[in-house]
């Protein structure tokens, strides 16, 4: 140390300085490469998403050709007229020669005809296998149902294709479908790596889902992949990238799913970019970075050793002006300035002389003004207190201060809220303190109030207090005592908070377990009444059975028994219906589709009525997670109540729209008009309502809603015109 001491000035800022350039230079460099890998690797991800873009594209772009030429063929007369007569020669001479030409020069690989229901009619690539029933192959059964052009990836007879399927109408009538097909495979990946310059592998899960082969790839030898990283990839549907190094070479790979028409997972894809020449062009620039850094550091302290030692002259006669001004001697300011920083320096000498002189100058007007700052302090204490005072008498509480004898000496006026008491009469009133505490309570808390006063022990404890209307009120009382140097209680601090509110929720939540209590024992006397309920309806009926149909004293009272019986039989299942827990098996759906699927099972009474639907449906909506089985029947039940209380020919309104954190269902129907008792008891049970008895019962479709958290209303918001109101959560 005595040697750094001893050291001359421009030599101990170099050291500082060289180690600072070396942690620089060094700490760039390793920016610089580490940047550079993130900006190429970002580069590579974007590249490989690209290339499962232009596989999606390139999909998608097969299935529209597939699907226009499907339709083409199905628009053909001679076609349309040869499948409706069902002459499959017919087909064969006018389709052909057109299928020879697509699969010679296009790749197309399937060319069918289906006819209904659905079953092969004719596979122009293999023409003597048809005649095989077809209802597993949803591409063809959605041409039917919706009667437009589908395509999609799906499996058929011949291995997996790039399927197109068109339905052939004649006089308005679907009388079968045409379907045209790639082969998925090959010529696709083919295609891709001439594209770019790219390895492509399509990967098959073995029946454990814990291994993948390779049914078709671009490399030159088939392989097997065991990395659990595909079986995520598989089992998430969630794209991975991933750095290895396949067949001693360094590679940069994205693995994603392939999924069928249908959305089942049927395998993988693997891109495979070779990273040869990145991993190479990486290496050099690090080397060319590392050397302009290690020549920028030996430049740098070269620059700083001859700066320095060009700056350091004149600091001696800082340093001596310096001590000066530290000893009081009296100084006159620098009056030539160096240049640069230890110009500053100088600066800041003169700057210091002079606010030296400043300070002294207000120690003295701090001296003679002492009595008003003195006077400033103690305004800004009371505007304190003021605001502390202010704050107290605000909130929400009843804060109070009681001395060690129980005498109320501050509360604040939240009192008369509470209890409508003022607080003058508090203040007045000794006994207060204890008087307030209702009379069935006191036995419990005055003896822990005398214990505070006493002892000085604090409380926490729940009673009950009377409101201005004498009305009881549940209070906390939360009371701290505060000593004084005797250990004696000096006064006692506290507040008292109304929880009357959190008392009758918990009361509600009794109420709901006794309510659950009651409905399991409901549960057990239905399933006891059950029993002999069952004993008597067989018997009556057997008894009913035994008499002779003209037999006039007996018969009649028995078919009363039977009927009865049978009511209070369909009484006690509906009893039974309610109370079975409701298990909900949720997946994500689209709310638009269901409500569609709802309006065309409902297409029979719509028609009978002459009651027009319009839809107004939100394009955006997201999925929402719903057992669709379920949800879908309680609309059923729902919408066949409502629509036949409408009146014929009237009008059917539906919207969607996204609101905050929940998707809304409104359905208007106009023409109809309810009681108000009868909507209040629209959902109760053994309500009678003109549905068929298939169709879910309405208490159960408003159960089912609500295990789906959703909401449900019905509102008359117009005359004759009935408002029902679905609410979901996203």
């Amino acid at each position: 140390m005595s040697r750094l001491r001893d050291m001359p000035l421009r030599y101990r800022l170099g050291i500082p300085f060289l180690f600072l350039a070396l942690f620089g230079t060094f700490s760039l460099v390793a920016l610089a490469i580490i940047s550079q890998d993130v900006l190429i690797g970002q580069e590579e991800r974007e590249r490989l998403h690209g290339y499962d873009r232009a596989l999606d594209h390139n999909m998608s772009l097969q299935g529209r050709w597939a699907v226009s030429l499907a339709s083409s063929f199905a628009r053909n007369p001679e076609v349309v007229s040869a499948l409706a007569e069902r002459d499959r020669l017919r087909l064969i001479q006018l389709c052909y020669p057109a299928y020879l030409f697509m699969k010679e020069d296009y790749g197309i690989s399937q060319f069918n005809f289906h006819i209904l229901p659905p079953r092969m009619f004719l596979r122009l690539q293999r023409l003597y296998e048809f005649g095989d029933e077809l209802s597993y192959r949803q591409t063809i059964l959605d041409a039917l149902f919706t009667g437009k052009e589908v395509f999609g990836l799906e499996k058929g007879l011949t291995g997996y294709g790039i399927r197109g399927v068109a339905p052939v109408f004649q006089e308005g009538n679907i009388i079968g479908t045409v379907e045209i097909g790639f082969s998925f495979g090959a010529t696709l990946m083919q295609g891709m790596k001439k594209q770019f310059d790219i390895e492509v592998s399509i990967l098959v899960p073995d029946e454990s889902q814990t291994a993948f082969r390779s049914v078709l790839t671009t490399f030159p030898r088939s392989f097997q992949r065991t990395d659990p990283l595909y079986v995520r990839v598989f089992r998430e549907s969630r794209p991975e990238i991933l750095l290895e190094h396949l067949q001693g070479q360094p590679y940069a790979i994205l693995v994603r799913t392939v999924h069928d028409y249908k959305g089942n997972r049927v395998g993988l894809v693997e891109f495979c970019v070779n990273r040869t020449a990145t991993l190479d062009l990486l290496t050099r620039y690090r080397w060319v970075m590392l050397g302009v850094g290690i020549v920028g550091m030996f430049l740098s302290v070269g620059g700083i050793y001859v700066i320095s030692s060009y700056f350091t002259r004149p600091i001696g006669r800082m340093i001596s002006f310096a001590r000066s001004i530290a000893q009081g001697q009296p100084v006159k300011p620098i009056k030539s300035y160096p240049s640069g920083e230890v110009g500053v320096l100088a600066e800041a000498l003169d700057d210091m002389l002079a606010s030296l002189d400043e300070s002294r100058r207000k120690i003295r007007d701090y001296t003679d003004n002492l009595e008003a700052m003195v006077q400033e302090r103690t305004r800004a204490l009371r505007e304190s207190e003021e605001k502390y005072r202010t704050l107290v008498e605000n909130v929400p509480l009843v804060v109070y201060r009681t001395l060690g004898d129980g005498k109320t000496i501050f509360i604040n006026h939240y009192i008369e809220v509470l209890m409508g008491v003022p607080v003058n009469r508090v203040l007045e009133d000794a006994a207060f303190w204890k008087e307030k505490v209702w009379e069935e309570d006191r036995p419990r808390i005055w003896p822990l109030m005398d214990l505070c006063l006493e002892e000085g022990r604090a409380f926490k404890e729940e009673y009950r207090v009377l409101d201005r209307e004498g009305n009881l009120v549940y209070v906390v009382d939360h009371a701290l005592p505060v000593l004084d140097e005797e250990g004696k209680v000096e006064t006692v601090d506290g507040f008292l908070m109304n929880v009357s509110d959190r008392h009758r929720l918990q009361n509600q939540i009794i109420q709901t377990e006794e309510l659950r209590t009651l409905s399991q024992i409901s549960a057990r006397l239905a399933h006891e009444i059950r029993n002999p309920l069952v004993s008597a309806g067989g018997f009556a009926r057997r008894l009913l059975r035994s008499l002779p149909p003209d037999e006039e004293v007996y018969r009649p009272k028995v078919e009363i028994i039977v009927r009865e019986v049978a009511r209070l039989e369909k009484i006690l299942e509906t009893t039974l219906s309610y109370l079975k827990p409701i298990e909900i098996a949720a997946e994500k759906s689209s709310l638009n589709q269901l409500i569609r699927s709802v309006i065309e099972d409902q297409g029979e009474l719509l028609e009978s009525r002459s009651i027009q639907v319009e839809f107004n449906l939100s394009p955006t909506l997201p999925l929402v997670p719903i057992d669709t089985l379920l949800f879908r029947n309680a609309l059923d039940g729902i919408l066949s109540v409502l629509l036949n209380q409408c009146r014929f020919g009237t009008r059917l309104r539906i919207r969607t729209y996204l609101g905050q954190n929940a998707l809304n269902l409104e359905m208007q129907f106009s023409g109809i008009q309810l009681s108000l008792d009868d909507m209040d008891h629209f959902f109760y049970p053994f309500t009678s309502h003109e549905s068929p008895p298939e169709l879910l019962d309405l208490p159960l479709a408003k159960m089912i809603i609500h295990r789906h958290g959703g909401l449900i209303a019905l509102e008359q918001k117009h005359p004759h015109e009935l408002t029902l109101s679905i609410t979901l959560p996203v």
